[in-house]
């Protein structure tokens, strides 16, 4: 008999910050540890992790982290985890700990400073291993990461299948075959749950396969581009790398990776001959501008890339410099959210010489599941339960629809939220759900972790209303502010009428503050929070009457010290 509950700490209603949770019999599994950077980086924040605070507080009962895809988004939160909790032990492939030693190796703990450790334990695939109160059991799935996996957690009421982005292939390529066929072996056909990233549910209603492929695509490009070309790519499509790769190596065209992740994973894979027997010529990054034929493959996470681009382009990037007979493909699909980004970017190359550019067409799909890779999937494993996650509201109701053709009630398809949880006892799903409470945890701009609402709500009062700076020194032995300073900044716009308003408004301040102040000495209830939170109303208060504003109040007061005797 087994307890079995799940629930998400994002990535739920949301694209990026993927991370969620299953508990078998008061077992703790963690699959992915994701990020999500804010497209628009404002009021300090540069990305936003998972709530933490359940994980902390029940970190004796943790097994470990499953990691399935190693891209960016779903273990950037790995080293804030890991310093919350060390030594949790982290599940991956041979490639994705590669990959995550890569990204970790000069990362530092925030509060030690000493090197950053990861307890990686490489998992193969279709090697069950027991650890907890789960039989675990990975299998390759076909997605734009090299050997990703799926998870099978085999409970005694049934499997809870885990997959990520994947696509319904023949690819026989040792680093992209899927193992899917393989799932029902080791379950006997009795699948309680699936979870499972939503994909392209609604976006396209075919098999991604074949339309994903883009060999042909840089091929034709190659034949009309008489000088170099160069290639922008996220860091997470590797499939798209390595085809570029081996479109320029059969065109005999020389290549530079101008990423220095992107070279340790193509060193790994070279090294343990993952990329065939066929010679590679590559050019260090160094000798860019040296070469007039060469595939300059430029690589970055998604909030990197377009920075990096934009210093090529604008002549401000050391090594790598504009030529005339350039040819620029920007080879990914639009992102929602990084719309303007892409914009600009065209913007700023057709500022230059380049007469060459490309940008993907929307035809060539990403290595997502379509919605017949989803219903393929659902038809194969036959759950009992599904849940859509690694999505937007709107695309677990595309997903709904598009897998209830399958004959699957919508009454097995669990659309959730984060932080709501479902439970099994003994394979029957209860009827309540109840809900972790969760908050968003931002990253400031420089690294420090910035927790609550509250603290982003000052930021924006800050941003639409200004700030007000009040300085006050008090004397007690004579119950008088003897220094009353202020300051506005982006509050108004100083005329002399403004002023004359803010002169009577600081004047009442004055008297008020005061008032408080000795009101609460001589009631021997001072309370310094308590007073700053009235100020704080008051002067607020003022500024919203007077200006239409109510600008962040931000006081300080000092008292007078007494003169001995």
């Amino acid at each position: 008999m087994s307890k079995i509950e799940f629930f998400a700490l994002g990535g739920l209603d949301e694209r990026g910050k993927d991370c969620y949770i299953l508990t078998i019999n008061g077992d703790i599994y963690i699959i992915n540890c994701g990020i999500v950077t804010p497209p628009n980086v404002s009021l300090g924040v540069k990305k936003i992790i998972p709530d933490f605070n359940w994980l902390n507080q029940n970190r004796r009962a943790i097994k470990g982290i499953f990691i399935g895809t190693p891209s960016y988004d779903r273990f950037a939160s790995l080293n804030f985890l890991c310093e919350f909790i060390p030594n949790i032990p982290i599940y991956v492939s041979n490639i994705g700990a590669n990959i995550l030693n890569t990204y970790f190796q000069k990362r530092v703990h925030r509060h030690s400073q000493s090197p950053l450790k990861l307890n990686i334990r490489i998992m193969s695939p279709l090697k069950t291993e027991r650890i907890g109160n789960a039989i675990i059991t990975p299998f390759r799935i076909s997605n734009s990461m090299p050997r990703s996996m799926g998870f099978i957690f085999s409970t005694s009421e049934g499997a809870i299948i885990y997959i990520d982005d994947f696509i319904v292939s023949s690819n026989r390529n040792l680093l992209f075959e899927d193992e899917i066929m393989e799932i029902n072996r080791f379950t006997n056909n009795k699948n309680l749950l699936l979870i499972t990233g939503v994909g392209l549910a609604g976006q396209s209603k075919g098999f991604t396969n074949p339309n994903h492929r883009i060999a042909a695509y840089f091929e034709n490009i190659m034949i009309d581009s008489p000088g170099r070309i160069l290639v922008a790519i996220y860091d997470h499509d590797v499939y798209k790398v390595l085809g570029l790769i081996q479109t320029a190596t059969n065109k005999n065209k020389p290549i530079s990776i101008y990423s220095n992740t992107f070279v340790e994973l193509f060193n790994y894979l070279n090294n343990n001959n993952y990329l065939g027997n066929k010679k590679v010529s590559i050019i260090g990054d160094d000798k860019l501008d040296e070469s007039n034929n060469a595939v300059v493959i430029i690589t970055g996470t998604i909030e990197r890339l377009f920075p990096k681009l934009t210093k090529i382009i604008t002549d401000d990037d050391q090594k790598l410099h504009i030529k005339n007979n350039d040819t620029f493909i920007f080879a990914e699909n639009t992102i929602p959210g990084f719309e303007t980004f892409e914009a600009d970017l065209f913007d700023n190359i057709a500022r230059t010489n380049i007469e060459r550019i490309y940008k993907l067409p929307k035809e060539i799909l990403p290595i997502s599941a379509s919605n017949e890779d989803h219903k393929f999937l659902i038809e194969t494993l036959k759950p009992k339960y599904v849940v859509p996650v690694g999505g937007l509201y709107m695309n677990f109701v595309e997903y709904q629809r598009a897998i209830m053709q399958t004959g699957i009630s919508k009454q097995s398809i669990l659309i959730l939220e984060n932080g709501q949880t479902i439970s099994f006892n003994n394979g029957t799903l209860e009827p309540k759900t109840k809900f972790v409470n969760l908050e968003q945890q931002y990253i400031g701009t420089q690294g420090v972790l910035d927790v609550g609402a509250s603290s982003m709500f000052e930021r924006e009062q800050m941003k639409d209303n200004g700030v007000v700076l009040l300085s006050i020194l008090y004397s007690k032995e004579d119950k008088v502010i003897k220094k009353f300073n202020y300051d506005t900044v982006g509050v108004i716009n100083v005329t002399d009428d403004n002023r004359i308003i803010l002169n009577a408004i600081i004047e009442d301040c004055n008297r008020t503050i005061a008032s408080l102040l000795t009101t609460a000495i001589e009631k021997k209830d001072l309370d310094m929070k308590e007073i700053k939170i009235s100020i704080r109303k008051f002067v607020s208060k003022q500024f919203e009457k007077k200006f239409n504003k109510k600008p962040l109040v931000l006081t300080t007061i000092i008292f007078a010290k007494v003169p001995k005797k």
